[in-house]
């Protein structure tokens, strides 16, 4: 059985290549369920959903997606309550950094 990875992802650049990024299948790429949007302002885009995916194949997902747009910055917040760790990724162009802690 999968885990449930709760993410909150927040997405920055210019107007049009945000908006370019909220009109894409990006829900899709990502594999999100539940998708909430939070805030749709120019230049930034934050919405919060849940995969089923193990960590490693979200962050591959983040990573590929942003080599789709590589004029954005991605971060993604998320937690896996199951196994008890939380984390933060950000991506620009497909470069990824990312940190986890348990709790």
């Amino acid at each position: 059985m999968r885990s449930r990875c709760e993410c909150r992802l927040t997405v920055l650049g210019p107007k049009r290549a945000v908006r370019r990024f909220q009109d894409s299948a990006w829900g899709k790429a990502l594999r999100a369920r539940y998708a909430d949007p939070l805030e749709l302002s120019p230049g930034r885009f934050v919405c919060q959903f849940e995969t089923e995916s193990p960590n490693d194949q979200n962050l591959q997902r983040l990573q590929r997606l942003s080599r789709k747009h590589p004029e954005l910055v991605f971060l993604l917040d998320f937690e896996l309550m199951p196994a008890r760790i939380k984390g933060l990724a950000k991506t620009i162009a497909g470069k990824l950094e990312h940190c986890e802690i348990g709790y």
